[in-house]
């Protein structure tokens, strides 16, 4: 799949390697190390998925820069071949090495999925956009499977599978009485006593004490003889075996049944959990509700609220109910609004107030999202100006506040699941 890929994105003609397979050869080489970067370090999927679909990505972006040395590695004559920095080669290999890495794993599908999902509307992509459209789409086909399946209730009735005990060695041995060694001791015994009494004497009597002694002395040892060689023919692991065994596979059935119902209930839980949310309509972080509260928050603010209550892996649902909350809120409309207007909207001390103490700082040199931008922004560490440099997306561009909140949340679970 991985060597389609590549052959798909050389057929867009954004680069040509001419005819030599050996650099194409060095291209997959370079493929490889750089998806063997990401399988180490899932929090670096982002950034460079943000990157790989930007055609207009800064030169001294440090993420291309670090793609160009690892493929100088193995093509040397690379900068002799591209005076300029090759920026589509390396995009190509960046993208390569993220469908190598997402289709091999649905929490890696679902980063690059997220990250490109908010960038994608703004990127200004050429020949490559059907291929990259077609792998945003496989990736979330791959992480919505995975999503529904831990939200699902199961509707199956949950039923333990019990095996059968059989004690198949269990084997017991046959008791036999030595009856010729008993005749002897039984005929010994029967004799006259030592002092010369014998039977007629009675039971009351030496010659009783000596017959009790010696038959009862021959009775133990050959039933002795005969339980021992009984025991030996029954061996402890001849029982505990097939009981651990049949124990084991009770074990293990009950142990699936209760996971499957303790999956349904959770998913139970996460469900009214989020319908709470909406019908309250309060704000976890801030302890209030989200009544009377300046609109341009209320994107910022539910985003990080959502995403404190779900797990990092959510269906696309999700995005829904947050809109339509959000909607509920907006009096029924999400009308389009201008980047730097919201911006400049959530740029006041008041609102800046109440986003620091919620808003993780990364002040990493490069791309970053949206979410990241709107951090910095509110903690004064970037201007406005700043947007379309750091994020790629021009200040004229227009959104809504459902999709900046669906952004935020975006952007906050890829936090999570690239630090996991």
């Amino acid at each position: 799949m991985g060597n389609d890929f590549l052959q798909n994105f050389l057929k867009t003609g954004l680069f040509d390697i001419g005819g030599a397979d050996d650099r194409l050869e060095k291209l997959k080489k370079s493929i490889d190390d750089l998806e063997n970067i990401f399988k180490n370090d899932y929090s670096l999927l982002s950034k460079y998925t943000l990157v790989a679909i930007d055609p207009n990505i800064s030169d001294t972006e440090p993420a291309l820069i670090t793609t160009e040395e690892i493929v100088i590695k193995h093509w040397e004559m690379l900068r002799s071949q591209y005076s300029d920095m090759p920026r589509n080669i390396l995009r190509g290999v960046i993208l390569n090495a993220l469908n190598n890495v997402g289709s091999n794993d649905p929490i890696a599908a679902r980063i690059i999925y997220l990250s490109a999902l908010n960038f994608y509307p703004y990127a200004k992509l050429n020949q490559e956009k059907e291929l990259v459209k077609t792998l945003l789409t496989a990736f979330g086909d791959i992480a919505e499977e995975n999503a529904v399946e831990a939200w699902s209730l199961t509707e199956e009735v949950p039923s333990l599978k019990m095996s059968t005990l059989k004690l198949n060695d269990f084997k017991l041995g046959n008791i036999k009485i030595n009856k010729t060694q008993l005749r002897e001791d039984m005929y010994d015994s029967v004799q006259t006593a030592e002092n010369g009494h014998g039977s007629n004497h009675g039971g009351a009597s030496e010659w009783g004490d000596s017959f009790a002694d010696k038959s009862s002395k021959g009775i133990a040892t050959v039933l002795d003889s005969a339980f021992s060689k009984f025991n030996e023919a029954l061996p402890a692991t001849a029982i505990e075996t097939p009981i651990n065994k049949f124990f084991t596979a009770f074990k293990k059935s009950l142990d699936e049944n209760l996971k499957t119902s303790f999956q349904s209930l959770k998913s139970v839980e996460r469900r009214s959990k989020l319908l709470w949310w909406k019908e309250t309509l309060y704000s976890p972080s801030l302890k209030k509700s989200y009544r009377g509260l300046d609109i341009n928050l209320l994107p910022i603010l539910m985003g990080i609220d959502l995403n404190n209550q779900i797990i990092e892996v959510t269906p696309i649902s999700v995005d829904y109910l947050l809109r339509d909350t959000l909607f509920l809120l907006n009096d029924k409309k999400d009308e389009p609004i201008k980047f730097i207007d919201f911006f400049k909207n959530i740029s006041e001390d008041s609102c800046k107030a109440i986003l620091k103490p919620l808003l993780e700082l990364n002040e990493e040199e490069g791309r970053i999202s949206i979410t990241d931008f709107i951090a910095l922004l509110v903690n004064d560490r970037i201007s406005i100006n700043d947007f379309q440099s750091r994020t790629g997306i021009e200040e004229k561009a227009t959104s809504s506040m459902g999709e900046i909140a669906v952004s935020v949340l975006h952007d906050l679970l890829v936090q999570r699941l690239g630090t996991e």
